[in-house]
């Protein structure tokens, strides 16, 4: 390509402003700021100076309708299953699924200039926690749809391997009805003052799990996987630390359990915090000893019962701690609420669960190792 540089870019963002063109001819736009001609401010904090935090992302527009999308470069070699992966989960036959939370990959385009990266094209999402719950009723509705995402992935057989605080996300479209910027989401689209947000409890946004870059699919017919360790971001169960290899589908369980136990239930006892009556379940689900933790589908069962308790007044409640502001703010919102009727949680009806038969149970909770049955079947399938 004879395009140099724009020195006005950060040298990470080199990758992108290199295939401008391509990604133009193949129906995206960049920001201005990547044209070979543009001249903006150089201030710290203006909308052109801001970068992602990780190089192999980027924001763009589809040129035919204005969808705001997220663009991915992946390598083949260092993550081979990331695309296989994505679009087994977007294949017609899965993606028409209410139950289906693995983010859509809209299109996978081969890049022009390297054969071993291919820059996948999904919806812009956000972080899921932000901004904060503002109700008991929210909290529970994010998590009963991470819940049902990971049993979704579970059902097909695939473990996500990499779940953490980053890799759910939430779609923003209603949630910031006015826009927001697409680096820094908390401000407005020209990045010079807050964005305007509704509360979930206005529009109940749908969660995603996303990064599948660790993610494998497995055959149940050859037993419980045993699969090598891969380190993925802050969350690595136990197990990881005394071997080698391990069953991920527990591993996942592990990270489900860490990750409510860290941010919403907390250990100082003064401060409020909305899920502590999960406690006996999130311990369970970071127990030490993988086989000993519950399966996605009895977490689910458990998450269900002990929230179906819970009263109307109780749901409305602060979903996170909030300074004095934000409390009295939240009396008026739940007084309203109550008023008008507003729901506290969305209308979801309630399936029977499925009873796993004890071979299914196995592959979903046991090591091979520690099981003479799967190893003699382990062994077959090497």
């Amino acid at each position: 390509m004879s395009e140099k540089y724009n020195k006005t870019l950060h040298e990470k963002e080199a990758f992108w402003f290199q295939r401008r063109a391509f990604l133009e001819k193949a129906g995206y736009e960049l920001r201005p700021k990547f044209n070979l001609d543009f001249v903006g401010p150089k201030r710290h904090g203006d909308e052109h100076t801001v970068q992602h935090p990780r190089k192999h992302i980027m924001d763009a527009e589809r040129i035919s309708d204005g969808q705001q999308v997220m663009l991915k470069w992946v390598s083949r070699k260092a993550h081979p299953c990331e695309v296989d992966v994505g679009c087994f989960f977007s294949s017609p036959t899965l993606s028409g699924s209410s139950k289906n939370h693995c983010v859509p990959i809209l299109e996978v385009l081969q890049d022009p200039r390297d054969d071993d990266k291919e820059i996948i094209v999904m919806p812009r999402l956000i972080r899921f926690d932000e901004p904060i719950f503002d109700t008991v009723g929210e909290v529970i509705d994010c998590w009963r749809q991470i819940f049902e995402g990971v049993q979704f992935m579970h059902d097909n057989y695939v473990a996500h391997r990499d779940i953490s605080l980053l890799n759910i996300l939430q779609d923003p479209t209603k949630l910031y009805p006015r826009g927001f910027h697409p680096v820094n989401y908390c401000f407005n689209p020209t990045n010079d003052g807050l964005a305007y947000s509704i509360t979930r409890t206005e529009c109940w946004p749908r969660y995603y799990l996303i990064d599948f870059g660790l993610s494998r699919r497995y055959d149940p017919s050859k037993g419980p996987p045993l699969e090598r360790v891969s380190p993925g971001g802050s969350l690595n169960p136990p197990e990881y630390s005394s071997t080698t290899e391990c069953n991920p589908f527990p591993a996942d369980i592990w990270c489900l359990g860490s990750l409510l136990k860290r941010h919403f239930l907390g250990s100082d006892p003064k401060q409020h915090m909305p899920l502590q009556f999960l406690k006996p379940l999130v311990e369970d689900m970071t127990n030490k000893n993988p086989a000993s933790r519950p399966t996605i589908g009895e977490v689910i069962q458990r998450f269900n019962k002990q929230c179906e308790n819970l009263t109307q007044w109780q749901l409305r409640k602060p979903g996170q701690p909030m300074d004095m502001n934000g409390w009295i703010d939240q009396i008026f919102r739940r007084l309203k609420n109550t008023i008008k009727s507003v729901p506290a949680l969305p209308f979801v009806p309630t399936l029977p669960m499925r009873q796993l038969n004890p071979r299914m149970r196995s592959f979903y909770t046991k090591t091979p190792r520690n099981s003479m049955d799967s190893e003699k079947s382990r062994k077959k399938s090497m």
